[in-house]
């Protein structure tokens, strides 16, 4: 499952992978995992942090979690 959303929103902040990365605290490849739904954030606490960083809420962001 692709998160369409998350991508677009990092983008709509103007950061790169490699930028926002490095404001959560993970590795680029991990925010491309993430973007490409082949893993789900293993931390809540990551989660929020994409949340603060983007401004969006992690149900919009991550909506298959929250089902």
């Amino acid at each position: 499952m692709m998160r369409v959303r998350l991508k677009q929103e990092r983008q709509l902040a103007g950061l790169s992978q490699a930028q926002l990365a490095h404001l959560i605290g993970i590795s680029q490849q991990t925010i491309s995992k993430h973007e490409h739904g082949k893993i789900t954030p293993g931390h809540f606490t990551i989660i929020r942090q994409y949340e603060r960083v983007l401004g969006v809420s992690a149900k919009d962001l991550f909506p298959d979690i929250f089902l």
